[in-house]
């Protein structure tokens, strides 16, 4: 799942734009930044941390990353999910 502080629509364009996307994709809009709040991820001039959360199925967060700028590394990000599968 991905969030953000965009509106759906946006979610919409971006997931057409990137050829579709398969996984759900929360709009975090309204009230704004309200998830991203809880999670430490709202910068104080109104728009999100680039982070990256592994939740297990218990609702533990056991990966947490943030990043700059950029896509995440998908090699670091299947070796936490992998690692998280196996215990």
């Amino acid at each position: 799942m991905s969030i953000s502080v965009d509106s759906p629509f946006s979610h919409k364009a971006f997931a057409e734009k990137m050829g579709g996307i398969n996984f759900p994709m929360l709009s975090d809009f309204w009230p704004h930044g309200a998830v991203c709040t809880m999670y430490d991820c709202l910068r104080p001039q109104g728009f999100p941390k680039r982070a990256v959360f592994i939740i297990d199925k218990q609702g533990v967060i056991r990966f947490v990353k943030e990043y700059d700028k950029g896509i995440p590394e998908n090699p670091e990000l299947f070796a936490a999910l992998d690692k998280i599968s196996k215990s």
